[in-house]
This record gives structure tokens, C-alpha cells and sequence, in this order.
């Protein structure tokens, strides 16, 4: 790496060391990053989803909210495309005399999951199946590692533009939400002048490079789970959708099953109701929604604060790019927090189970700068 280009883009780490609201994002497909950043020192902080309606900036919303982790939105005070504007920016501007106060939240003890704690949740959640209520359930871990002194979130990012090409990567940063960063390969909500698409995504397997991907009973079951739930909740908003047969979608050395729902909206500032119908999707809780998200709150052990939540810049009346908050971690001043997890069926089983959560740490594992 170029040290000009080490230099440049270790000035996201000034940012976040001065505790300064910001979102640095590239979209699928696409070569520009982007910058949302906030001057001023107190992002809007909400604890529903429907106070999304009418609103605009970068949107930060945990799994489950709460007082601890409200839905964060970063007002685009500054709102820059491409390299050139953002590190013109920011490099004649004066952000080493701004500090907004530390918060306590950047210094946590470890909570990695142990195989161990994995196979006890594993057991209770997959017992849980055996009735007749609950179909599918996603248990998630995390994975810590120390901080090494070279780390650079800013750096990070960079790798996972080059490395990721087809997912929105993401760096993130608010007093209220702390350091996140991401490569996610699945669209909660996206569109603009009325006309939207969703991802029904799930499914997970290793491939290597040229692999031809066959997909078990399981996999398919599991995606075509989120495809029904996707397909109700639209019909209960009364929209009418389309959507794509399954097609298999690479992100790094993992294959995942995805169906495209598109569908228009006369009145697209009701944004937040939407949201409130579509999140969390059984690609992150499971089915039925509302039984499994209270199942996976009391007993998966562990807060999962934005892991599985959603972000992305919010703007009705122009586009609005929102995913869901997967191969991410989150960034301490003394280590990191990796997050993963894997839907459970009935016909799962323990070790494939793990190994799929492996797999999924490696995508971030990869990017990071060490």
C-alpha cells in the first residue's frame, strides 16, 4: 500500500479518536466512496422505527432497541462523493482542535463465545424447534481479538473496498453507536422515486473460486423461509411485489442464496413503517418474528447491539441505500469484536453449524490491516 494512500485514509481514525459522528460507505458495485459526517456534536437518537419517517441522513439501527443501543441517524451536514472531495475536505479541515467527550462505551471486557457456550445455546435453540411454534432460529457468536497497535479502521475500510467489490462496505462512527465496521452482501431496503427492491437472502456455503455451488435441502429451506416472510409482510403493508427465483451470489469464499423483491410505493416518506414491517428479517432472527426475536433476546446470552441491525443513508426524496449489519465487527480502543451467526433448522446439525460462523469471521478476519 501507498504510504500517501496509509496516510489518507488513517485520518478516519483522527475522527474517530475525536469521537466525531461519521459514516464512510461504498456501495455495491460501485468505485466512490462516500462521506456523511456531522460537525455539530449530538446525533438524533430515536427508540422507533416509524420516527424514521420524513427523515434524512445516515441511519445506524440496532438488532433489538433500547436505551443502550437507540437507532442512531447522523444528519448530513456534510455529504461528499469520491476521494478527491473528501480527502480535500478533511485534510483543510480543522479537526484536530475538535473533541467531543469520550465515551465509556469504546472500553469493554472480552465476550467472546467458546465452542463450548456456542454447543449450550446451539442445543437450547435447536430444541426449541422440535414444537410446533417456532421454524427457524438465528443463533450468532462473536470473536475477540486485541488491538494491535498498527490497527487502522480507516485502513480496513480500504482493504474491503478491494477485496469486496459487490458488497457495501462500511466505517462508522457515533458517540451513541461506537466504531463499526463492515462488509455486508444483503439490501434491507433500497430505491428511490417510488421504486424499491429487498433482499431474501440466506444460505451459506464455502466455495472456492471456480466451484460450481449445489445447495442442500437445508439451504434452500432456510431461504425460502425469508422469501414467505418477506412476501406477507408486504402483502400485510398492502404492496404488491415481484420477485426473482433463487440465484446463488458470491461474497469472498462464501456462496449465499438470494430472491430480489421489487416494488413500488406511492408514498415513500412512510419509510419507517416499512422498516418496521421488513426488520429483523428470519435472515437474522428467524420464524415467526415476533417468537423468535423474544426467544434469541433471552436466550442467546449476549447483547447483540447493531450486529444484525441495518444502516445506510436514508433520503426519500432522493435514494435511499439501507443494509443489513453482517460481517461487521466493533471497534474498541483495546480490541475487537467480531460478529457472526447461522440460521437454525431442525435438520441442523452442531459442527456444520460452527464451522459456518468460521467461515463467516474470515470475511472481516481478512481485511484487517495487521
Amino acid at each position: 500500500m501507498e504510504f500517501r494512500e496509509h496516510l489518507k485514509y488513517s485520518f478516519f481514525d483522527l475522527l474517530i479518536d475525536k469521537n466525531i459522528s461519521f459514516a464512510l460507505y461504498r456501495l455495491p458495485g460501485e468505485h466512490d466512496i462516500r462521506l456523511v459526517l456531522q460537525t455539530s456534536d449530538q446525533s438524533e437518537t430515536f427508540t422507533n422505527l416509524l420516527e424514521l419517517n420524513n427523515r434524512r441522513g445516515f441511519v445506524i439501527a440496532p438488532f433489538q432497541i433500547s436505551k443502550a443501543a437507540p437507532i442512531v441517524l447522523i444528519q448530513p451536514e456534510v455529504v461528499l462523493t469520491g476521494e478527491e472531495a473528501i480527502f480535500s475536505y478533511l485534510s483543510n479541515s480543522a479537526f484536530e482542535k475538535h473533541t467531543n467527550e469520550p465515551s465509556s462505551s469504546f472500553f469493554e471486557p472480552s465476550k467472546a463465545t467458546s465452542f463450548d457456550h456456542y454447543q449450550k445455546g446451539y442445543t437450547a435453540f435447536h430444541e426449541s424447534l422440535i414444537g410446533d411454534t417456532l421454524k427457524k432460529l438465528v443463533l450468532s457468536r462473536t470473536f475477540e481479538l486485541a488491538r494491535n497497535e498498527e490497527f487502522s479502521g480507516g485502513l480496513s475500510f480500504l482493504n474491503a473496498c478491494k477485496k469486496y467489490p459487490d458488497n457495501f462496505i462500511f466505517l462508522c462512527h457515533t458517540p451513541e453507536s461506537g466504531t463499526w465496521l463492515g462488509c455486508s452482501p444483503e439490501i434491507l431496503v433500497s430505491g428511490k422515486n417510488g421504486n424499491w427492491k429487498t433482499d431474501a437472502l440466506a444460505g451459506t456455503k464455502k466455495i472456492s473460486k471456480d466451484d460450481a455451488v449445489i445447495w442442500d435441502d437445508k439451504n434452500r429451506l432456510e431461504q425460502q423461509i425469508v422469501v414467505e416472510y418477506m412476501q406477507q409482510q408486504l402483502i400485510k403493508a398492502g404492496i404488491k411485489s415481484t420477485y426473482s427465483e433463487p440465484k446463488t451470489i458470491r461474497s469472498g469464499n462464501l456462496a449465499h442464496l438470494k430472491s430480489e423483491f421489487s416494488f413500488h410505493i406511492d408514498d415513500s416518506s412512510k419509510i419507517g413503517s416499512l422498516l418496521n414491517l421488513l426488520h429483523p428479517s428470519p435472515a437474522v432472527c428467524g420464524f415467526p418474528k415476533k417468537e423468535a426475536f423474544d426467544f434469541i433476546t433471552k436466550n442467546e446470552g449476549y447483547d447483540r447491539k447493531y450486529y444484525s441491525g441495518f444502516l445506510g443513508y436514508l433520503d426519500v426524496d432522493n435514494k435511499t441505500d439501507l443494509f443489513v449489519n453482517l460481517r461487521c465487527m466493533q471497534i474498541f480502543k483495546q480490541n475487537l469484536r467480531l460478529f457472526a451467526g447461522g440460521g437454525i433448522l431442525p435438520s441442523s446439525e452442531l459442527i456444520s453449524e460452527w464451522k459456518e460462523t468460521e467461515y463467516k469471521l474470515q470475511t472481516i478476519l481478512s481485511i484487517i490491516n495487521e
